[in-house]
């Protein structure tokens, strides 16, 4: 990679964007960070490739897929960085497998081959230990080159992702009014447990009377603040009827918090919140400050 000119670096970075398993995961950015990093490999027929350090796309040949029969690896991964491509996913666990020689290694039919643009391998780097037992491989039937994109170098994109995230979240809550006078280290603890979440306009974040089920830090957009006002209306046959109407009180708006009373000494909110328009805000819930 180190050798490819700048115009070569864009040349594989549009053709990374053409691979629905990364684009679904990866921004251009990343795809563009990554494209410095690939390299293509050529392997001859025969023999097996086993994809526990990178994800690989393979570019001409055939190769069949071969893995070690794990329940845990039928299943797939929770991780939202793993990459396992759909014919790792097509074996079936059973008791029968379990028990017979079959479940050491399983050889897929010729119908779930990997051909050209065909993509197996993942994107985390797994610890020593899972990558003995958890083997993402296949076995080439022809001369086959195939691309890799090293898992290390997903693991730095994501080192500076969550960096440049934490800073993010950092500049955020130390805006906020409150806040601005709190220790570092305090704010870090915050970091940790900080989600990002957007709402859409017209959503009630918490009703008057209800105990909110986070603390929220208004990163864009605005809310609006209503209190309940219960009044008496008067009908035509001189009757009054009693009706509630909510009453505009103010807005929250950008770099402004709320609900930290609520959540922390449980007490019911006395206003109602409503999104203006679409609101994205960082966000504690109530979970993860007890269980802190």
């Amino acid at each position: 990679p180190i050798h490819r000119t700048p115009y070569e670096h864009k040349t594989v970075w549009k053709f990374l964007k053409t691979i629905p398993d990364l684009t679904f995961q990866l921004n251009d950015k990343h795809l563009k960070t990554l494209s410095k990093t690939v390299f293509s490999e050529t392997w001859l027929k025969g023999s097996t490739v086993v994809a526990n350090d990178g994800f690989y796309v393979i570019l001409k040949g055939l190769a069949r897929p071969q893995t070690n029969v794990y329940k845990n690896l039928i299943e797939g991964s929770d991780s939202p960085d793993s990459f396992i491509p759909q014919s790792f996913h097509s074996f079936i666990w059973s008791e029968e497998l379990k028990n017979s020689s079959l479940a050491e290694m399983y050889l897929p039919s010729y119908d779930s081959m990997l051909s050209k643009w065909s993509t197996f391998g993942t994107l985390e780097v797994m610890p020593q230990n899972e990558s003995e037992t958890q083997m993402f491989s296949v076995v080439t039937e022809d001369d086959c080159e195939i691309l890799k994109i090293p898992a290390k170098g997903y693991a730095k994109i994501k080192e500076e992702k969550i960096k440049l995230e934490n800073m993010q979240k950092v500049k955020l809550i130390r805006m906020c009014p409150y806040y601005e006078e709190w220790p570092t280290l305090s704010i870090y603890e915050l970091i940790a447990l900080l989600k990002w979440k957007k709402f859409p306009p017209g959503h009630v974040i918490v009703e008057s009377g209800n105990i909110i089920s986070f603390v929220g830090y208004i990163n864009s957009g605005c809310c609006n603040i209503y209190r309940s006002i219960i009044g008496f209306v008067k009908l035509r046959s001189n009757k009054v009827k009693r009706s509630q109407k909510l009453v505009y009180m103010g807005k929250l708006k950008e770099k402004e918090s709320f609900g930290e009373i609520s959540v922390l000494l449980q007490v019911p909110f006395t206003c109602t919140i409503i999104t203006k328009k679409e609101v994205e805000m960082a966000i504690i819930e109530d979970k993860d400050l007890f269980d802190a």
